[in-house]
């Protein structure tokens, strides 16, 4: 939280439980008045407030939920050229996430009450706005924007970043598998925390085989996928499970070594391509081993 003192707009985290697995993924931002927001799925805003109010103490704090006050938006470039993205600087994943949070989004109009962010996991994932639910619109306040449902969600599948309940199932998932290490989610330099053992272990021993990819389907689904539907290889094993799908774009939780080596991938008899994101640091090689 200390990186939000010093000046970063907001911070990407997860709150795990005592296994270390992930329980909640959420974006805090930083206000003016020395208060803070939590963005999180809706439908968990009650359970998310209920975790942070057991472990209040004594403390002065007080916990709410504004969820009707404000809504969320995502500016991004839906026309991203993938061979464009270079690869996150090791350095900054864990000492400077004011870096990943800077704005570089001009605005127009009244914008004393609105608050706008890089998105804290990386930059092409473009800004977020917290206006409040009064605005039914980005109109008055960036120019050029149109409004795409889903788009954003196929973004983040060709990238390979998960969020949410659905796609990382509450006390199923864990952090460093959804890529919490490289979306400037995690610090391995701060205090004790819920599911740190787990979680640091894993990352000082190097050894990650699986992670959250993206999945290309080579055709029109004929019949849905569902969610948990198994990625196997040409040898019939199975080396991952489908965690999202949006049209020919999907994510999945691979094996990664056995699945950049395979000749073949299929879901459901269907084909399926996957890739090591361009965006991973250079150093994720060698803890795929």
């Amino acid at each position: 939280m200390s990186h939000l003192e010093d000046g970063a707009t907001s911070m990407y985290s997860m709150l795990l439980n005592t296994q270390g697995r992930v329980i909640f993924d959420t974006i805090v931002y930083k206000r003016n008045d020395n208060t803070f927001l939590l963005e999180c799925e809706s439908e968990k805003a009650s359970q998310l407030v209920r975790h942070l109010k057991m472990y209040k103490v004594r403390r002065k704090l007080i916990i709410d939920m504004v969820d009707k006050a404000y809504s969320v938006w995502c500016v991004y470039d839906p026309e991203l050229n993938m061979k464009e993205i270079t690869h996150v600087d090791m350095e900054s994943l864990y000492m400077n996430p004011k870096a990943e949070s800077e704005v570089a989004l001009p605005l127009t109009g009244a914008i004393d009450d609105v608050l706008v962010t890089r998105d804290p996991r990386m930059k092409y994932l473009g800004h977020r706005l917290i206006i409040p639910s009064s605005r039914s619109s980005l109109d008055d306040l960036v120019s050029g924007v149109q409004n795409s449902e889903g788009g954003f969600r196929n973004l983040r599948y060709r990238l390979g970043v998960g969020e949410g309940v659905l796609e990382l199932p509450p006390t199923k998932c864990l952090p460093l598998e959804a890529n919490l290490d490289y979306l400037h989610g995690v610090s391995f330099h701060k205090g004790c925390y819920i599911g740190q053992e787990l979680t640091a272990r894993t990352y000082h021993t190097g050894v990650i085989r699986k992670r959250y990819m993206p999945l290309v389907f080579s055709t029109n689904k004929q019949e849905p996928v569902t969610i948990d539907a198994s990625v196997v290889n040409e040898k019939g094993k199975a080396v991952g499970k489908v965690r999202g799908i949006d049209g020919k774009f999907g994510i999945a939780l691979l094996r990664v070594e056995e699945c950049l080596k395979a000749e073949s991938l299929m879901v459901n008899d269907i084909p399926v391509q996957t890739f090591r994101p361009a965006w991973w640091p250079i150093e994720a090689s060698k803890k795929m081993k």
